[in-house]
This record gives C-alpha cells, sequence and structure tokens, in this order.
C-alpha cells in the first residue's frame, strides 16, 4: 500500500485549476498514465525533486511539496514496522531450530500490558514493545540469568510474546510469519507443559491459516488444540471450537458449524478464567462475532438469517467489550450475510459505517473481508446499478484509506 496524501493532494489542486491530467502532464513532462496512478494511490514518486517540479506547475506554494514530506515520514515509519517484523521473524525460527533456547524472568506485567494494549494502540508501538521484552526474556535464557526453577515461567512468557507478536503480524497480512511466531509459542508452551499456552497456540495457528483460505489445516489445528483443554485453560475451549466451526463453514458443512457454535456455547458455560486478559482471552463479543461469519456460508437460508441476528448481536457487544477492528468486521459481515441473503438495502446499510469511518493503513482483515463483499455483490445483483457503484466505493476504499 502506497502512502496517499500526495494523490489527494495533487487531485484536489489540479481540479481546483481545472487542468485534465493530460494538461498537467504536459506541464510537468511526465506520463499522464504515471500522474493517474499516483492519484489514486498506486504508485507514490519517490524523487521529492518530482514534489518540486509538479508543485512549481500548479503554483502550489508548497503544499503538495508538504504532503510529500509527510507520506516521506510515513513510508520510513513503515520501513522500520517491516525491518522490526523480519527481526521477530527471525528471532521465532531461531527458538524453533533451537530446542534448549529457553525464555522469560518476571516480566508478566509486561506481557499482560502488551496483551491488553494490542490492536488499540499503534503496531509499531506494540511492535517494539513486545521484541524488547522478548529479547530480555531470550538474554535472561542464554546467558543463565534465572533459578533453575524459573525456566518453565521463562518459556510460557516468552511463547506469549511470540503469540502477540503473531497477531501483530497477521493483522498486517503477514500470515506466513504469522504461523511462524504461533508455531514457536506453541513449542515453547510445550517445552513448559502449559496447557493452556499450547490450547491458545493452536487456535492462533488455525486463525493465521484461516486468513490464507487454507481451512483444511486451520481445521486440523484447533482439533489438535482441542487435546490441550483442560479444567484449568480458561475461554481455551470455546475460541478452538469457534474456530473449528469456521474452518468447517468455509469447507461447506454448515450444519457441523452450527453444532460446534452450541456447543462453542456450553463450553463457555463451564469456562474457568483465563490467565493473562487482552489477546489471551476469548471474549463474549467475540464468540457472537464467530457465530456470525462462520454461519453466513450457508447455503439454507434459516441459516443464513440465524448469521445476521449473530452479526447484528455482535455489533451490539463491541459497543461495551470496545474492539474497533472487529467491529468494523461484524458490520462487513451482516453485509455479507444480507447480500447472500438477496437483500442489497440492508447489505448496503450494513457496510456504510465501516465506509465512514477511518481504518489502520494495516488492518488487513478490514480490506480482505471488504474485497470479499465486493465479490458478493457483484455475484448476488450482477444487474444493479446500485450495486455496482457500492462495487466502486468498496474498491476505493481499500485502496485509498
Amino acid at each position: 500500500m502506497e502512502p496517499q496524501r500526495t494523490g489527494r493532494v495533487l487531485r484536489r489542486l489540479r481540479d481546483d485549476r481545472g487542468l485534465s491530467l493530460r494538461d498537467l502532464a504536459g506541464l510537468t513532462y511526465c506520463a499522464w498514465s504515471h500522474l493517474a496512478n499516483i492519484e489514486a494511490g498506486r504508485r507514490w514518486p519517490k524523487d521529492r525533486g518530482w514534489a518540486e517540479r509538479v508543485d512549481r506547475a500548479l503554483d502550489a506554494h508548497g503544499e503538495l511539496l508538504a504532503a510529500w514530506d509527510d507520506d516521506q515520514r510515513d513510508n520510513a515509519r513503515r520501513d522500520d514496522t517491516l525491518r522490526m517484523l523480519e527481526q521477530s521473524r527471525r528471532e521465532s525460527e531461531a527458538l524453533l531450530s533451537a530446542p534448549d533456547a529457553a525464555p522469560l524472568d518476571d516480566m508478566q506485567d509486561g506481557i499482560i500490558d502488551v496483551a491488553r494494549r494490542a490492536r488499540f494502540e499503534s503496531y509499531d508501538k506494540t511492535l517494539s514493545r513486545a521484541m524488547a521484552i522478548r529479547s530480555e526474556l531470550m538474554r535472561r535464557i542464554r546467558a543463565g540469568a534465572h533459578r533453575p526453577e524459573e525456566i518453565r515461567e521463562l518459556y510460557v512468557a516468552l511463547g506469549r510474546v511470540c503469540g502477540v507478536l503473531s497477531y501483530l503480524t497477521l493483522d498486517l497480512g503477514q500470515a506466513d510469519t504469522a504461523r511462524i511466531h504461533a508455531q514457536a509459542s506453541f513449542e515453547l508452551g510445550d517445552r513448559a507443559d502449559h496447557d493452556q499456552l499450547r490450547a491458545w497456540a493452536r487456535g492462533t495457528q488455525a486463525l493465521a491459516f484461516r486468513f490464507v483460505k487454507d481451512f483444511e489445516s486451520a481445521r486440523d489445528s484447533a482439533t489438535d488444540g482441542l487435546r490441550y483443554v483442560t479444567g484449568s485453560t480458561g475461554t481455551a475451549e470455546a475460541r478452538l471450537l469457534c474456530g473449528l466451526a469456521a474452518s468447517v463453514a468455509n469447507l461447506g458443512d454448515s450444519a457441523r458449524a452450527l453444532e460446534l457454535l452450541d456447543e462453542a456455547d456450553r463450553a463457555r458455560d463451564a469456562a474457568g478464567p483465563d490467565e493473562i486478559p487482552g489477546l489471551f482471552t476469548f471474549s463474549p463479543a467475540k464468540q457472537i462475532y464467530y457465530r456470525g461469519f462462520s454461519l453466513m456460508w450457508a447455503d439454507d437460508q434459516r441459516i443464513q438469517r440465524k448469521s445476521v441476528k449473530a452479526s447484528e448481536r455482535a455489533i451490539d457487544a463491541w459497543q461495551v467489550q470496545r474492539s474497533p477492528g472487529d467491529e468494523m468486521l461484524s458490520q462487513i459481515y451482516l453485509a455479507s450475510a444480507n447480500a447472500r441473503l438477496g437483500d442489497l438495502d440492508a447489505s448496503l446499510a450494513a457496510v456504510t459505517p465501516v465506509l465512514e469511518s477511518p481504518i489502520s493503513a494495516h488492518f488487513s482483515w478490514v480490506r480482505k473481508r471488504l474485497n470479499q463483499l465486493e465479490g458478493l455483490l457483484s455475484q448476488n445483483f450482477p444487474d444493479s446499478a446500485v450495486a455496482a457503484d457500492m462495487r466502486e466505493t468498496l474498491t476505493t476504499y481499500v485502496h485509498t484509506k
């Protein structure tokens, strides 16, 4: 995704001056198609001299140049984030290849704080904090700076940090890296013989597999995770059953998905507390949300209507259990279920609040599901001009926000 300010300012300045793309191309000795790509956010001019030249041609008094400078700063921050992601991937790979490389100490408060704040603060801040904690845990392990009885705690803590990194990298669209972090989290939980971490890590692996539509592997990961469910694993069973339901629903077995979701409701009623909050707990709102998007793939309209009701309930629940990204996704799932039911007006009404809201430049799940909704509108309303307009709006939103 390229920076956006330069394109938006360029388009506005050109329109204000009544110039076409070809007019501006002639003034700046630049291909009109290149200018069109910049305005649409598909390209970003890396040469500051370009910005200076076009700013002068438009008599913009430095406005376009300022937009380019802002984009340059954002680009630098994005590059820093990507470098940290790659470093975190290498470190998790090292954990996988070095079975005796044990981690953690008494830094649980820091891990809890990161897990609570994740997805509410900026990705680069959470990523930086998580990696700092992990580096210190690994240093203490390698240096032997711990008491022998602390080894199990070190493994568990490091496994949780790897779990946070798995969630962050998946939000950023890097499913392969997310799976590596999740596998490291599982193996650390396995070394510590910690069922709650093992079950949670398997659920996160299933999530990463679903991201790339590998629903068989997602099903297998969730199923394996259920082996570690005990009376002390908190909401892990409900989460795994919901993940399994989402997987089998996408494999075409909506009846089985409904059974699993009902089983998950019973598991929640019997669940004890989770050891760690935030990313490591499966909230009631999240469970309702899973019901909504799992059931929307059914061919049976009766089950599709259950999906609609579940997504409506999830949207209400997110007003209390705040999670902006999940709330946006629930709106999209509601729109998708209504599209599959053939109710175009309800579908458009559901997705409109999403289009009026800011979206993190990296929130890959939202972009992915909006693309999916665009396909449903094309498939279910091929002759509707209104649906065609919304499809164009979705495409523009996904590529310019």
